[in-house]
């Protein structure tokens, strides 16, 4: 599948940036050779795809991201149903739709992305009301992307009073089998920094304060710019029980290109992950090379619902290491070998400041060095 060659009736003005980025410039060249690897076999349903992937970026790539993944950890997918997004196959199967979260209408664009908003990738959120600002307005973008998914499931009156049917309502569909909400996060210009502390309080209630370092129970979070409540804790919502699991990244953009890339020695990109340990010191730098590698799963999460009508237990994904995040007893536990990615900072001058770079990070994190 050729994703690249412009589509008929696509004008030159309404490209996506990150697109003309990957087709015309040279430093993207191992980026774009993995793009091309992902769609070699993906199925294009509605013969939209690529019109999508060239026009609004985000929500094709974010497919093209989870079909490679399907292939990486060996599930099998029917491309006989324009419905869900991802159908797989076999008595373990299971149903995936697919949705990212985009800035709000009138937020402040990817192109506005300074200097200072590149390098404070290095470093953490401190406070609770810097906490607040980003992780509030994630909440309030995933919130949306998995109530409109959700409604696709299992049916919902639209604007005009129909009742539209739900995926659940097919011939195909089985509600024996879990049915699960693929997120990708690109709700504000600093979406990186967002680990999966929106996630946690979103899905289970678990509201981190940076000031105390510690999660605290939490009920709602009010609108930003706004007085609505938005729940938290939405797992013990009733109507939740129908999704079986959130998958989630933060981290599915061109850094996460560049990182691959540099993995196989394409990229020229120095690139660092900044990686959670359960062992002290808590964070690691990992220094992205042909020898410390980023896996196509780094960076991926499941997090599971435990009022599900139907368990998400798909040995595939434990089998290859994904990370499983679910709650028990109240305690939130995290399972596989995967160090999640809590940052990654891509510089395209290479290794020139290399040393400043890791030891910043280190001792943002830590206070102390800690390398891969």
């Amino acid at each position: 599948m050729d994703v690249f060659t412009r589509v008929d009736g696509v004008l030159d003005e309404n490209l996506h940036p990150k697109f003309k980025l990957l087709r015309d410039e040279p430093y993207y060249r191992g980026a774009k050779l993995i793009i091309e690897g992902w769609v070699n076999d993906f199925h294009d349903r509605d013969n939209k795809i690529a019109r999508e992937f060239q026009e609004n970026f985000h929500s094709a790539f974010w497919e093209f991201y989870l079909h490679a993944v399907f292939k990486e950890v060996g599930v099998t997918l029917t491309h006989k149903y324009n419905r869900p997004d991802f159908v797989v196959e076999g008595s373990a199967g299971f149903y995936v739709e697919a949705v990212v979260s985009e800035i709000k209408k009138g937020g402040i664009s990817e192109s506005e992305r300074t200097f200072d908003d590149h390098f404070n990738m290095l470093l953490p959120i401190k406070t609770d009301a810097e906490f607040s600002d980003l992780i509030d307005e994630a909440i309030v973008r995933h919130s949306n992307s998995i109530g409109e998914k959700l409604n696709k499931y299992t049916g919902y009156f639209n604007k005009k009073g129909k009742w539209i049917p739900g995926y659940k309502e097919c011939a195909w569909v089985s509600v024996d089998k879990p049915f699960v909400v693929a997120l990708a996060s690109y709700d504000q210009i600093n979406y990186g920094k967002e680990y999966i502390y929106s996630m946690l309080a979103l899905l289970y209630g678990q509201y981190y304060s940076p000031e105390n370092k510690r999660f605290e129970q939490k009920k709602s979070v009010t609108k930003p710019g706004g007085s609505a409540q938005i729940d938290l804790g939405i797992f013990f919502n009733e109507r939740m029980r129908d999704v079986s699991a959130i998958i989630f990244s933060n981290t599915i953009t061109l850094g996460k290109l560049s990182s691959l890339s540099k993995s196989i020695q394409i990229d020229p990109a120095h690139v660092i992950n900044v990686r959670f340990d359960f062992n002290f010191p808590h964070y690691k730098i990992h220094e992205v090379s042909e020898d410390q590698p980023e896996h196509l799963l780094d960076g991926l999460y499941v997090f599971h619902n435990p009022n599900a009508k139907v368990k998400f237990d798909c040995h595939e994904f434990t089998d290859n290491y994904v990370l499983e995040i679910s709650l028990l007893g109240g305690d939130i536990l995290m399972s596989n070998a995967r160090r999640p990615i809590v940052a990654r900072y891509c510089s395209p001058l290479g290794g020139i400041y290399r040393q400043l770079i890791m030891s910043t990070a280190a001792s943002e994190f830590n206070g102390t060095v800690a390398y891969e």
